[in-house]
């Protein structure tokens, strides 16, 4: 090429060409797998179910290059893309170095940007078909926020899932009877299991931390996207918060507006449930359980909180956990609703896991939650404004009390 050469006469570029899915549209393709590349920081408070973190920067090598470029847009880019070249190349060499040709991963960052793209680009070159996530991590956030928080153009699986709560007072085994209602073969919704808490303020779970707010968003958003709407979704009757996570606005919305079943159970057996549930609070001492009592003394008073001391200290955990039962009883929120019906746990039955999963107790509730959903008019047939379709659903609610009230009687005494 002669120094007097025209630019235009160079060839043209020729670069690979990525194909980019929306999230709504990727969800419903099969790929091999679901590659993330953020830090492992980024990854680790939340991510796209199945993902695996492949990051080309580390959480040091990020900061590193947004502090240089924000000083030097110039030297940023450069060090940034020596650091990414040297992540990808181990990648390839770990990683990648057993996949066939025909390996079709998903790939995102945070927006859809520079380090999705750089490990996109060389995969496609290699051979492989990759496809990136349109606007990244970032549209797949506001698409599970917008499911579970805000309003959704179209209906979706979490409006037409019939949601039944379980009520109860403390102690009165409503996550035992999620899980005796599993094994029988009943979807459940257990937000506590989900969020890693109890409820309360002793509620920490022994071995496990909650997870991020958008973690848990991530989770539950996936679990209801995996429920039927041809049987009940039993789940316990919950406050607005669940130690340090929100319930999501519009699953807290429908729970509110769901009907609800109440369980009753003699003081004995709440008190021999909580002393078993709740025995690795006495047990382990990283958990001070004197501290947790110490938080409940702004609520319950220097009174109760002494007294819940003293016997902590004497090792009279029974009366401990009686006077626990009468300051949460005295505190205790009714639900919004009538119950459609109450149920009494027979006497016994919450201290043996696998006799309440085959008992007839958890039958019946079976039975009732079936005949809900078989008497729910057709939503299709459903009056279209709102005053006679909550009619509809009061007239249901009041044949299914009147059916099972004597049903509930024989249980009670039996």
């Amino acid at each position: 090429m002669g120094p007097k050469s025209n630019i235009t006469h160079l060839p043209k570029e020729v670069v690979s060409i990525l194909p980019t899915l929306p999230f709504h549209d990727a969800k419903n393709y099969k790929f091999d797998e679901i590659i993330d590349v953020r830090t492992p920081l980024e990854f680790a408070e939340d991510h796209i179910e199945g993902a695996v973190n492949l990051p080309v920067l580390s959480n040091e090598e990020r900061a590193q290059v947004g502090t240089l470029y924000s000083t030097n847009k110039l030297q940023g880019r450069k060090v940034g893309a020596a650091l990414i070249a040297r992540n990808i190349s181990n990648h390839i060499l770990d990683h990648f170095k057993d996949k066939e040709m025909e390996y079709k991963p998903l790939v995102y960052c945070w927006r859809g940007g520079q380090r999705s793209r750089s490990i996109a680009t060389i995969l496609k070159e290699i051979g492989f078909q990759p496809t990136l996530l349109q606007a990244g991590y970032k549209a797949y956030r506001k698409h599970v926020s917008d499911y579970l928080c805000n309003s959704l153009s179209g209906e979706s699986n979490l409006d037409r899932i019939h949601f039944i709560r379980i009520s109860g007072h403390t102690g009165s085994g409503k996550t035992l009877l999620l899980k005796a209602l599993e094994s029988r073969g009943e979807q459940i919704l257990d937000l506590e299991d989900l969020a890693k808490h109890k409820g309360s303020i002793l509620g920490d779970y022994p071995d496990d931390r909650q997870p991020s707010q958008k973690m848990f968003e991530t989770q539950l958003f996936n679990y209801i996207e995996g429920l039927k709407d041809t049987s009940v979704i039993w789940l316990e009757n919950e406050g607005s918060k669940i130690g340090n996570i929100g319930v999501s606005r519009r699953v807290w919305e429908k729970m509110c507006k769901s009907p609800r079943i109440h369980l009753t159970v003699d003081l004995d057996d709440r008190v021999d449930y909580i002393l078993k549930d709740y025995k690795y609070l006495i047990e382990s001492e990283k958990l001070n359980l004197p501290g947790l009592l110490k938080r409940l003394e702004k609520y319950a008073g220097k009174k109760s909180y002494t007294k819940w001391m003293d016997l902590l200290e004497k090792k009279e955990y029974r009366e401990l956990v009686v006077s626990l039962i009468e300051y949460y009883d005295k505190s205790y929120k009714i639900p919004s609703g009538e119950a459609l019906s109450e149920f009494h746990v027979p006497t016994g039955l919450l201290l043996n896991e696998a006799d309440l999963t085959q008992s007839s107790f958890v039958g019946d509730i079976i039975k009732f939650g079936r005949e809900y959903v078989e008497n729910l008019p057709n939503v299709e047939n459903l009056p279209k404004d709102n005053t006679s379709v909550k009619a509809t659903e009061d007239v249901l609610k009041s044949d299914l009390i009147k059916e099972h009230q004597t049903e509930t009687v024989v249980n009670v005494v039996s």
